[in-house]
């Protein structure tokens, strides 16, 4: 999912002419907080999965090299 996809499915919309978000209410302030922590775990998630699939082939590895 990008950016714009969340933009229209949480309902908020950038501000073209200054390209910034309007944070003039609570509800718009709290989806952006939204919006960026579904990012971080997104980048969190990557990177676990990048780190257990090294750990599953080392392990793969020598299991191999025992047989």
């Amino acid at each position: 999912m990008n950016e714009s996809q969340l933009n229209a499915v949480l309902g908020t919309i950038p501000e073209p002419l200054r390209n910034r978000y309007d944070l003039s209410s609570r509800k718009q302030r709290e989806e952006i907080q939204r919006i960026v922590r579904i990012f971080a775990i997104n980048e969190e998630q990557k990177n676990k999965h990048k780190m257990l699939s090294i750990k599953n082939l080392a392990t793969m590895k020598v299991v191999f090299s025992n047989n």
